[in-house]
């Protein structure tokens, strides 16, 4: 029995022990992500006819891509280009507010976004799909004693057609209007920000198991009379993963 069951003849239960150990590290990553591994790396920002000058000259000269490799394709999201320098809220937050973002002024560019591939990646929490292009992003939050489901925080999307002036603060009625051109329906397009996970590093991409994927940046916050400038870290659901089976 000792002869066999001895040194030699235990070495091809080992190899495939190590065998199949190395196929759990390297499957399981990918169905936690439900398939989809997201990444991102620098790029800078270039004016365009889509993207004018004004609104390149009031980002910051760095800029994610947003990508994610499938069948051994790259697939570029979006790119997301973060404002300079944001304004701040002229008052502190209330403490009964349930706003995550509190001190950023409600209308003020957050920064522009660019979806380059939407379909079966870039939705909101209500499974609404956005379109390509370039669309800026600015800060907005429910206004208090309304209750209804979604963020409390979020950044409304308008067309850089309809939004050419970047240092403007543009009030919520305006701003839902232009949302509504970006979504082409009567519902606004917004983006949700939620509560930054600080284990995670700044810049950072975070995929959950549901497969929604945010990215974590600082914004540079403009100094006040009362507040000087400083850095604000911000959270953005940059892909809001829905079944394929469950549809629009």
């Amino acid at each position: 029995m000792s002869g066999r069951w001895g040194k030699r003849n235990s070495e091809p239960p080992l190899l495939l022990l190590r065998l199949l150990l190395s196929l759990v590290f390297t499957v399981c990553p990918a169905f936690a992500w439900g398939e989809e591994l997201y990444s991102m790396e620098a790029v800078t920002p270039r004016a365009s006819a889509h993207f004018p000058r004004s609104l390149v000259g009031a980002v910051r000269p760095q800029g994610f891509r947003v990508f994610t490799h499938s069948d051994n394709a790259k697939t570029v999201i979006c790119e997301i280009f973060w404002a300079r320098t944001t304004a701040a809220g002229e008052a502190p937050p209330r403490e009964s507010s349930k706003a995550l973002y509190g001190r950023l002024k409600p209308g003020a560019l957050v920064g522009v976004i660019h979806f380059l591939v939407t379909e079966r990646y870039v939705r909101e929490y209500r499974s609404q799909i956005f379109k390509p292009g370039y669309y800026t992003m600015r800060y907005a939050v429910t206004p208090e004693g309304v209750t209804e489901e979604g963020p409390v925080d979020f950044v409304l999307l308008s067309p850089v057609s309809a939004d050419r002036n970047p240092a403007q603060t543009v009030p919520l009625d305006e701003l839902a209007r232009r949302a509504r051109l970006a979504s082409r329906s009567g519902r606004p397009a917004m983006m949700s920000l939620v509560e930054i996970d600080t284990d995670q590093s700044f810049p950072g991409l975070t995929t959950d198991d549901e497969g929604t994927c945010v990215l974590q940046v600082k914004l540079r916050m403009k100094a006040t009379k009362s507040i000087p400038g400083h850095e604000l870290p911000l959270a953005l659901v940059v892909v809001t993963a829905i079944p394929e089976d469950l549809g629009d």
